[in-house]
């Protein structure tokens, strides 16, 4: 698990079934301090949190399987808790 900010969102004309009606964002992690660290990545939010919030991503893939119902989705990255 990370704390990460939501820098925007993902449009994608073509995704694996799985993922239909999910929302994608970018992600960037943070340090304790609140400042950036590594790449962005991409994340699915059944959360809604919305562009700024810093939000708690589970790297479980099995979380993420789980909550989408599929056991053959391509993703492990998961908003689970939207932080005050």
């Amino acid at each position: 698990m990370f704390i990460a900010r939501i820098d925007g969102s993902i449009t994608s004309t073509v995704k694996h079934k799985s993922l239909d009606g999910c929302s994608l964002l970018i992600a960037q992690r943070l340090n304790a301090d609140g400042s950036a660290t590594g790449e962005p990545q991409i994340v699915i939010d059944p959360m809604r949190s919305g562009r700024g919030a810093r939000v708690l991503v589970s790297t479980d893939g099995d979380l993420a399987r789980q909550m989408l119902r599929d056991k053959t989705t391509p993703t492990r990255l998961v908003v689970i808790g939207i932080l005050d």
